[in-house]
């Protein structure tokens, strides 16, 4: 009898025993599956963000929900190195840069023209009738910052608050003019001729090279050596534009359109001295 009941304790022992190994099997097996899941064991990485940097221990799959986890909030312009989608590893430095655009209206100033007029009998050879005043306008730029420090700006637009006021100079002698305000004005000296519109080498059509009719101011130059468009005074002429060409223009050469066959004809060829001027000035 008591054989009989050692042998039932023996087999209610190894039945217990099969039944704690086979649920340890399941937990183990369950712990696999739930570590595959969620990336492997926790690993420990280091999150520098706003200035500061600490470290976070986390079984996450991604950095993305590993900052969730941390409570890390990812504004839509930030930057998140190495990735929101990378895989977590032991170790990983996680980073994010603060993106942030504003808008910014500044107020610049408005550069005044300088307006030239030649009068040869002006006392002293330079005279300012009207002086220029700088004007204002708003300039409204976008900057872009990077964890508080401005890496680029773009602009946006400009709107004029304040007009500037021209400066009015009246002088005898393009010499006054180069002497004074630092003005880049250079001379040269060019052996010139003349023509009319429709004689002495004129195109048969009167229009000059720029599309314009040809006139008196109109001159004809090298543009290799006299870009065409710029602004010219010319000793014994006046005030002139390089805006026309010709096949015999080359080199030190210009050639002075006149409104008539006779005026060319009575000016003929000189030497002369020629003022190229600056962007910066308006002529009248």
């Amino acid at each position: 009898m008591h054989n009989k009941k050692g042998l039932f304790a023996a087999r209610m022992l190894l039945a217990l025993s099969s039944a704690i190994c086979a649920l340890a099997m399941i937990l183990m097996m369950a712990t696999v599956v739930l570590a595959g899941t969620h990336g492997a064991v926790p690993v420990k990485i280091s999150v520098t963000v706003d200035g500061q940097t600490w470290e976070w221990v986390s079984s996450q799959p991604t950095v993305a929900a590993t900052l969730k986890e941390a409570g890390v909030r990812i504004n839509a312009k930030d930057r998140v190195i190495p990735g929101l989608n990378v895989k977590i590893g032991p170790g990983m430095r996680v980073r994010i840069q603060r993106i942030e655009d504003k808008v910014v209206i500044q107020t610049e100033p408005v550069k005044f023209r300088t307006i030239v007029r030649f009068n040869p009998l002006v006392s002293g050879g330079r005279r300012i009738i009207q002086e220029g005043v700088p004007g204002e306008k708003d300039v409204k730029y976008v900057y872009r910052y990077r964890d508080g420090e401005k890496v680029a700006q773009k602009l946006l637009g400009a709107r004029v608050t304040k007009p500037s006021v021209d400066q009015i100079v009246v002088i005898s002698s393009p010499t006054m003019l180069a002497s004074r305000g630092g003005m880049n004005i250079r001379s040269i000296s060019m052996n010139a001729s003349a023509y009319a519109p429709f004689h002495c080498g004129g195109s048969a059509s009167g229009h000059c090279a720029m599309g314009f009719p040809a006139r008196k101011g109109v001159v004809a130059v090298d543009p290799r050596i006299i870009p065409l468009g710029t602004k010219l005074y010319i000793e014994g002429y006046g005030v002139a534009l390089a805006a026309d060409t010709g096949g015999a223009i080359k080199g030190n050469r210009i050639d002075l359109c006149y409104d008539t066959y006779g005026e060319a004809m009575n000016f003929g060829r000189r030497a002369v001295r020629v003022w190229i001027l600056g962007k910066d000035i308006a002529l009248e």
